[in-house]
């Protein structure tokens, strides 16, 4: 039997873990493919799709929603494996336990709200059936909270996630952004189960050459979208600025670069009217920023230090 104690055979199990959290985060591209497709009901029952277990993928949209169904179920087998592996082993299990703990019952809701995605939609007048709000706004960030647990299991059992302590004001930087990142999924999932990318069909302006034409509406939450994703710029700058270690430093600058790239990747979406690869790439870039964050949280654990004190 495999000791997990054992340094070799713990990074292969870390190894393991991050090309877990490689498929989930590559799943996550997946379901926003589903969503360009608009596919969500190309499957109208759940968990079978038509009343089969392997249905006639030649349907409308059958293939993209029936193939997430399966990429899915294979993560999950994955992580069952995985998990009764780092278990098993004592001191696995303390390095990982919380994270295992919470992945577990995140991943449980996930397949729970994977299905009322299907099971509870909303029939606007005029307009074809669509998942609820609600419904996709929560599987999105359940979907990115998985990716993120997975990835920071990983880096645990590899020595890469170890608590090293964070000034106050880095912290509480920190807090700052996870609030506004949160609020930005939040408004990222209205957007997307609304089907209001285009709500707005300028960049940096909204409509006619205004910036901010209503605050009501799709139109009010899509405004609100880019003003957020501006004050997560001005955080990340911030966060990066005030690292007093080399580790903080790193997550910071990779936290700036990939809200730039966030940003350019929104306004292609208005520029070129939600082209399919830059669409999957916003919401990869999106999980990445997820991951990032809550390894950030991670490696901040510990006592504060000094903001002058050397690292």
């Amino acid at each position: 039997m495999c000791n997990l104690t054992d340094a070799p055979v713990r990074h292969r199990h870390s190894a393991l873990w991050l090309a877990l959290g490689g498929v989930t985060w590559l799943l996550v591209g997946f379901g926003a493919l589903v969503r360009v497709e608009q596919a969500g009901l190309a499957c109208p029952d759940w968990p079978l799709c038509f009343g089969e277990v392997i249905p006639d993928i030649r349907l409308e949209g059958v293939i993209y929603e029936f193939g997430h169904r399966v990429l899915a179920g294979l993560v999950s087998i994955g992580f069952a494996i995985l998990a009764m592996l780092a278990w098993r082993a004592p001191h696995t299990r303390s390095k990982v336990r919380r994270p295992l703990i919470l992945a577990a019952v995140v991943l449980l809701l996930q397949v729970v709200m994977g299905g009322l995605t299907v099971l509870i939609v909303d029939k606007p007048e005029g307009a074809a059936m669509r998942p609820a709000a609600w419904t996709v706004t929560t599987h999105l960030i359940l979907g990115n909270l998985f990716v993120a647990l997975t990835f920071l299991i990983g880096l645990r059992l590899s020595g890469g996630s170890s608590a090293g302590g964070a000034t106050v004001a880095w912290r509480r930087l920190l807090a700052a952004w996870s609030a506004s990142l949160l609020a930005q999924f939040i408004l990222g999932g209205v957007i997307a189960a609304n089907l209001a990318g285009l709500i707005c069909i300028e960049f940096p302006t909204c409509n006619g050459g205004i910036w901010f034409p209503s605050w009501s509406g799709l139109v009010g939450v899509q405004l609100a979208h880019r003003l957020n994703g501006f004050a997560l710029l001005a955080l990340a700058i911030c966060l990066a600025a005030l690292a007093t270690d080399g580790r903080s430093r790193l997550l910071g600058r990779l936290l700036l670069a990939a809200v730039v790239l966030q940003i350019g990747l929104g306004a292609a979406n208005i520029w070129f009217a939600l082209p399919t690869a830059v669409t999957v790439g916003h919401s990869a870039v999106a999980s990445a920023l997820f991951v990032m964050s809550l390894v950030a949280w991670d490696t901040s654990r510990g006592p504060a230090v000094a903001a002058t004190e050397p690292r």
